[in-house]
């Protein structure tokens, strides 16, 4: 077995087809079913479905035929019994996307939006609007480059497995020849590399140790 560095992305627009739902549900291992047959909304079914797609798909692609998931201590879930397996989540308006490596991992994609000025003073330090402005080509790039900025401060709290329980605002980023980096006293994030894609209206960021990952589109 040996797993990938990649980025798994899916638009979920393609199962509001019920034969498509029903063709993919299908697929699904029970402990998938279950979770998608308890949530009510529509829209959130679907993304529930196409984020076990594409778990499904990297476990194959990894020629792992039968897995289960187990929640750590930290409610991050893990694939049971595979200490060298690790992915993470996450989806944003139509899109939900996966990232797999046999290293911690964090992932993070959201649909740009609009950050109000006290959004932007909520959520980030001067240092981190000091560097927002240097990224920014003009005022009208002001909401993307602060959507990018959260992904990059969400990938870090979700590899370190703390979620909102580390405050955005304990997390320092700063550019670094030309990438950038982030530092914190409430978690070990300076040596971790932060890969931030733009994909039409959404921004990503891995967070890892490694460099580089495949990005795979397989719907």
């Amino acid at each position: 077995m040996k797993i990938e560095n990649t980025l798994y992305i899916m638009n979920i627009d393609i199962l509001e087809d019920q034969a498509q739902f029903d063709l993919w549900y299908d697929k699904m291992p029970d402990f998938r079913k279950r979770k998608i047959d308890a949530i009510k909304p529509h829209r959130s079914k679907l993304l529930s479905l196409g984020a076990g797609i594409l778990l499904d798909t990297a476990m194959t692609d990894a020629g792992i035929s039968s897995y289960e998931i187990e929640l750590l201590e930290n409610e991050k879930p893990r694939i049971k019994g595979m200490r060298d397996v690790f992915f993470n989540i996450s989806h944003s308006g139509e899109v939900v996307c996966l990232g797999i490596s046999d290293k911690e991992i964090g992932v993070d994609i959201e649909k740009v939006k609009h950050f109000k000025e006290s959004l932007v003073n909520y959520v980030f330090m001067p240092q981190d609007q000091d560097l927002a402005k240097e990224l920014m080509e003009s005022e009208s790039d002001k909401d993307k480059v602060y959507t990018r900025l959260w992904t990059v401060k969400e990938s870090i709290m979700k590899h370190c497995g703390k979620g909102i329980s580390l405050s955005p605002k304990n997390i320092l980023l700063r550019l670094e020849n030309g990438k950038i980096k982030a530092s914190s006293a409430a978690c070990d994030c300076e040596a971790l590399n932060l890969m931030p894609y733009e994909i039409n209206d959404y921004q990503i960021t891995i967070c890892s140790e490694y460099e580089d990952f495949t990005l795979l589109k397989p719907f």
